[in-house]
């Protein structure tokens, strides 16, 4: 039989330290929990315990105490640490191999087994007391295991938290251990977390109020999210799991803390750019600077920015330039785990507080945290999906705390902000919206990214005047070109920019109209007597306005506009009617509101085209939307702080209401007779200055409906045929134009 006075070892500190812990475990949780004993008629959990406790017993006493079961000495004992099972079916087969009388008294296999089974089973049941209060004795406190104990240090976890992340690594490599776990009786409801609390105390060794106050919410295990809290599971083996990332932790055993570290995040690269790339956002940047500097200098505590914007605006390349610039090594949470794999919602925030515990007390730093739409757009409320609002759950405060109380100052980037909620956009410190950033500023970035790659100029001004186009394209073209260091620089751009921009826009090029004439405010024929170039000075000065340019076809609305944005290095931002009508009922108006909230005020020049499809006056409606769509219009009208243009053909039942909101009300007229004779002069005869003929300027002066409009059709023709075209030739197309220009008015 097996013997408790002699099968113990004498001295628990010569078993090697894991073993021993794994099996002070497996006793406290079995010498805690009576009813447990019942559990020994389990084979699986026989095993188990019995795999634990073994390395605790004398091996050669054991073999001593069982000779009649399976002979003098049996080979399976000398396999120090092997399972029950294994060890029976190992004693059994080596029976097996020895001729044996054939005596009918003799017991099977089978019944040999179970007697070698049950005298374990009550070897275990009458466990001692000193052999548990003796193995705590030569176990001690401190953490077995390398992993818990750097991150005890590194984060300054106290002992009691230390223990649990022990416990964790020890459950995660051990089955036994878990087969022990699972096999708690089952409590269900609310009462199962705390009874479950209660019983993990007892396994570790605990005070319980201790173990509790660990795992509170605002507890660094929690609070860091490297375990899972879990209510509702029944059994030990589930309840407090690693989180994902903690898992990545314990595998990859970190050495030190800067092994830690890069597990977490990579050091970013230094900006490719300085500060000075970003002209457009120059004033931002160096607010952005200031803060920063300050902040990590000083250990503010909750400075965060919020970089959020298009993909490939330089959001990334500005954080870097940033860091550079306020002489602060930036590190940026990594985004994948050491295989590549990309890290969940959970893993890639408890990455990232981690981290700020580990930078604490540095003031050299600044944490880059791309990507991170997905943290904040949680996607556990498919209700709260299903009305397009922020599915935040439970984690709200616990989200707005994580954006309070960090140490270290932060870039936060993310592509939109739509599914973010309110409460936390307000938390952040610095929010800086990427927009396309004007025609200047890009030329400027086309520069640097092709400037010495042997381009014609003109390439560059067209790769500028595309607003699609963003750094991070012209970056891919530069990269092509330095992959085939023999192509031709030009249709290789040109071929890389036309795949990139029909891969992302659906175009290979902007939709551009081709002008036949070269635009001149000379030829504008504006009423009031307000010269362009005095209403150029006026919106530059004041930064905004609202004009309403109306008048016949062809007599350069649209051109004008278009003059204006270049002329004050704006973005020109236009709309036809037809590109925001809808057919369902309050769509319309919705467009109109996405149109005016998505401009930039300060960047952009905003004209909507066919304006009278939206401002028909309201005393003539006849349906409900018809109203309300010139409601809408006029409050973003009235509300919009930059430079907005509404341009129509037809001024005759305009809204009176919308008359009084636009502080320039423009009617483009044809052509005066000195206008039609100056540009017939540049046209047809190739010269403004050179003399037009008296009969064919008698002519001119009978064309009196004459734009620049018409010019321009002349001259498509012309390029069209291939043919130069006698100034007679050309008049008499002139009168063609002018003349169906009056049949369509008669016949309208």
């Amino acid at each position: 039989m097996l013997d408790h006075r002699t099968l113990w070892k004498q001295d628990f500190s010569t078993v090697p330290a894991v073993e021993r812990r794994t099996a002070r475990y497996a006793l406290q949780l079995f010498q805690g929990e009576q009813h447990l004993h019942a559990q020994l008629r389990d084979q699986e959990y026989l095993n188990a315990l019995w795999t634990l406790t073994r390395p605790l017993l004398d091996p050669r006493a054991l073999a001593a105490c069982l000779p009649s079961a399976v002979g003098e000495e049996p080979a399976w004992l000398r396999v120090e640490y092997e399972d029950l099972e294994t060890a029976l079916q190992r004693a059994l087969h080596e029976e097996d191999g020895h001729e044996q009388a054939d005596d009918g008294d003799e017991p099977n296999p089978a019944e040999r087994a179970e007697s070698l089974r049950q005298q374990v089973r009550v070897f275990l049941k009458t466990l001692p007391g000193w052999v548990v209060k003796r193995l705590a004795e030569a176990d001690g406190n401190a953490p077995t295991s390398t992993t818990a104990a750097l991150l005890g240090e590194a984060l300054g976890l106290d002992a009691t938290a230390m223990t649990l992340l022990d416990y964790l690594e020890h459950r995660e490599l051990s089955e036994p251990l878990r087969v022990l776990l699972r096999a708690q009786r089952h409590t269900r409801g609310n009462m199962a977390a705390r009874i479950n609390l209660e019983r993990l105390a007892r396994v570790l060794d605990l005070d319980r109020a201790c173990a509790r106050n660990a795992l509170a919410k605002r507890a660094p295990l929690r609070a860091l999210r490297l375990v899972e809290w879990t209510r509702h599971h029944t059994d030990l083996e589930d309840f407090l799991p690693p989180s994902d990332l903690l898992r990545e932790v314990m595998e990859a055993a970190p050495a030190n803390v800067d092994a830690l570290l890069a597990l977490l995040t990579e050091p970013a690269p230094a900006g490719a750019w300085g500060l000075d790339a970003f002209a457009h956002l120059a004033q931002d940047a160096g607010r952005l600077r200031a803060v920063l500097r300050q902040a990590a200098t000083t250990g503010a505590v909750g400075v965060n920015a919020l970089f959020h914007g298009a993909p490939g605006t330089g959001k990334t390349e500005l954080a870097r330039a940033l860091a550079d610039a306020c002489g602060l090594t930036a590190y940026q949470v990594r985004s994948d785990d050491e295989d590549g794999d990309g890290l969940s919602r959970e893993g890639r925030l408890s990455a990232y507080l981690v981290t700020q515990r580990l930078l604490a007390q540095r003031r050299d730093v600044v944490l880059i945290f791309d990507e991170v739409e997905d943290v904040f757009a949680a996607s556990d409320n498919l209700f709260a999906l299903l009305r397009g609002d922020s599915a935040t759950g439970k984690q709200k405060g616990w989200m707005n705390r994580l954006l309070e109380d960090n140490p270290v100052p932060a870039i936060w980037i993310a592509n939109g902000t739509r599914g973010m909620d309110p409460a936390f956009l307000r938390r952040f410190l610095l929010p800086l919206a990427f927009v396309t950033p004007p025609r200047s500023v890009r030329r400027q970035m086309a520069e640097r990214h092709l400037g010495d790659c042997g381009l014609p100029p003109t390439l560059l001004d067209e790769l500028a005047a595309d607003p699609a186009l963003a750094p991070a394209q012209l970056g891919a073209a530069r990269r092509l070109l330095d992959l085939q260091p023999e192509a031709a620089p030009e249709p290789t751009v040109r071929a890389g920019v036309a795949a990139l921009r029909s891969l992302l826009h659906g175009t290979p090029a902007p939709r551009r109209r081709a002008p036949a004439t070269a635009f001149d405010v000379a030829y504008l024929n504006l009423s009031g007597g307000i010269t362009p170039s005095a209403i150029a000075q006026a919106l530059h000065r004041e930064g905004r306005g609202s004009l309403c340019f109306y008048g016949l076809p062809g007599t350069g609305k649209t051109a004008f506009a278009e003059v204006l944005a270049e002329a004050l290095d704006r973005e020109l931002v236009a709309r036809q009617a037809s590109e925001l009508m809808s057919p369902y009922v309050g769509e319309t108006e919705q467009n109109l509101a996405r149109l005016f909230r998505e401009c930039d005020p300060t960047r952009t020049l905003l004209l909507l085209d066919e304006v009278d499809s939206f401002l028909a006056d309201r005393r003539q409606a006849q349906r409900s939307w018809e109203r309300t769509q010139v409601n809408e219009l006029l409050q973003q009208m009235e509300c919009f702080p930059g430079i907005f243009i509404a341009a129509t053909n037809l001024m005759s039942g305009i809204d009176a209401a919308a008359l009084r909101r636009f502080d320039f009300k423009l009617h483009f007229r044809a052509l005066t007779p000195a206008q039609r004779r100056a540009l017939f002069a540049r046209e047809a005869l190739g010269d403004a200055q050179a003399p037009v003929p008296p009969a064919l300027a008698r002519h001119l002066e009978g064309l009196e409906g004459l734009t620049p409009g018409d010019f321009a059709n002349v001259c498509r023709q012309r390029q069209l045929l291939g043919e130069a075209l006698k100034p007679e030739q050309f008049l008499r197309r002139l009168a063609v134009e002018c003349r169906l220009k009056g049949e369509g008015v008669r016949a309208a």
